[in-house]
Parts: structure tokens; sequence; C-alpha cells
């Protein structure tokens, strides 16, 4: 029996990586070229975080458009998942705050134009410690508003996990019918104040999510990246990397751009039997059928 083909998600950007890290595509051109090298080494979706001119995240919906609209020109087939989060700026003190869903989306990031829609739109779902000085914010009323914006504008929502209270609160949403069958989760192992990045860990997850849903893996770093990808495709499930992710395409050597880090796990696909999903062929798994949009 043919094996299911795996979903590979290039997170490109992200809105910490720097420079002086990696060679993160920044500009809209930037970016655009760097998806299309991600897709043409096996990249079904990619994850969109945009920076301004001078390399800061930006929270413009006009930027988001820019970004959106230079990708489609160059290749029109991936899947988009926009992300809302970014940096509160009116915080004050020591601490540096964050939002998962910091931006209320809305459809002019892709100019009002159906063509452009995206197709799915990060949710974070709880508030953590991000690092030693950083914390994501996500009161619940925030996390409500941000689901109702997404499945009014037709997107579907892919949810953050980072532990295992993150999958509880998700069901909770999907009871109240805040949420909607089927849930797309993307389990995050590794980071600072999250869930161990174990194969024991990743299985346990999994076991707790509901049986009609759809899943990716996260390994947080260059540590984890590769290891939690290879546990994720033994259990029947996607997997992601990308600058936001990582930087590294083994021990001691840096990658060179978001292709050569989706190659590499393509590579790992390949390694263990598995076909690479196409873009065409990650819709038909995810069931992505366009709906009606609103505006807001």
């Amino acid at each position: 029996m043919s094996k299911q083909p795996v979903i590979i998600t290039c997170a490109i950007t992200g809105h910490r990586t720097t420079r002086e890290i990696a060679p993160v595509p920044l500009t809209p051109e930037e970016q655009a070229k760097s998806a299309q090298e991600a897709l043409e080494h096996g990249a079904a979706i990619i994850h969109l975080h945009v920076r301004g001119d001078n390399g800061e995240e930006s929270l413009d919906p006009e930027r988001y458009y820019e970004a959106i609209s230079k990708l489609k020109q160059i290749v029109s087939t991936p899947l988009i998942e926009i992300s809302p989060r970014g940096t509160d700026r009116l915080a004050q003190g020591p601490e540096k705050f964050e939002r998962g869903n910091l931006v209320k989306i809305s459809s002019a990031m892709w100019g009002n134009k159906p063509e452009l829609q995206p197709e799915m739109c990060a949710l974070n779902l709880s508030t953590r410690n991000i690092d030693e000085k950083t914390i994501i914010l996500n009161p619940p009323h925030d996390v409500r508003e941000q689901i109702e914006r997404i499945y009014s504008l037709g997107l579907i929502p892919r949810c953050d996990i980072y532990d295992l209270g993150d999958i509880r609160v998700a069901l909770e949403l999907l009871q109240k019918g805040i949420l909607r069958d089927p849930l797309h989760f993307l389990l995050i192992l590794g980071s600072y104040s999250g869930i161990g990045a174990t194969s024991q860990n990743l299985e346990y997850m999994v076991k707790q999510l509901p049986e009609q849903c759809h899943w990716t893996a996260l390994g947080t770093g260059s540590r984890y990246n590769y290891f939690i990808a290879e546990q994720a495709i033994l259990l029947g499930g996607h997997i992601r990397t990308g600058f936001e992710d990582e930087t590294y395409v083994c021990k001691g050597q840096k990658a060179k751009s978001n292709a050569e880090l989706v190659a590499n796990l393509r590579g790992l696909c390949e390694k263990l039997g598995h076909p690479i999903a196409t873009p065409e062929q990650a819709r038909q798994i995810l069931g992505m059928q366009k709906q009606p949009q609103h505006s807001f």
C-alpha cells in the first residue's frame, strides 16, 4: 500500500530571525524568490511573516499584500499561511511582549482580491514565556475574536500547540462551536517553556488529538528540527522547516537558503519511503475548499 504524501511547510522569514543569524528574505521580492525556491525543492505551504524596508517586523496589512502579490506573480500554486504574530510596541518595562494574534486579519492583507486570498492563518491559543525576557500574550477574548475573523474571511485556522494544555483549549473551543472540524494543528516541541522535543512527547501529543484532524510537527532550532520531522513522518504527520525555525542543515553547517532546509527534509522523506505532497495534493489531503469571505 502506498504511503500518504508528506506536506512540507516552509516558514521563510519569521519575525525574529536576523541577517546576522541567517540569509533570511526580508523584502517582498526576496520573499517571493525564496518561496519559489522552497517550492521547487518540495515545499507545499509557505508560512508568511512580513518585514519592513528596514528589516524590522511589520504589522501593516499593505506589506502582507505586497508580499503575497509578489509571491503570486512568480508562482501561483502554493498554499499560503499568514502569521498575525508580532511585538506589542505599546508595552513598557524590561519585558518584551508579543501577541500571537496581534494583527487582526482582514481582506486588506491580500488587497481584497479573491485570487490572492491565503488558505490558512496561524492561531496562538495561550499565553506563555518565549524566552527569559519575552512573554507572548493571548487573552481568550483575543483568540475568539481572531477565530471569528479567520472563518469569516474564508480561511482555516492552524492551531499552534506548545504544550498539552493548548490541545485542551482547542478541544474546548471545538466543543463550544468556536473552532470547527476538522482541526489543523502545528505541534511545536523544544521551545523555551513548551513541551520537550522527544519522540515520547510527540507520540503522546498525537494521541490526544481528535481522530479527524490534520497535524504538522515542528522541532524548534537546529538541534530538534530534523529529529522531530523524522518522528512526525513515522507517526503519519506532516513537517515544517525554514529560517524562522532553524538555520543549520546539519551540525556545524549553516543553511544557505530556505530551499536547502526544505531539500534536507525532502531527503528525509525519501529515505523513509514517503512521497512529497505537491501544493495541489496538499489541498486535497487537507480538504481545502475556498469559503465565501466577508470583509473586515
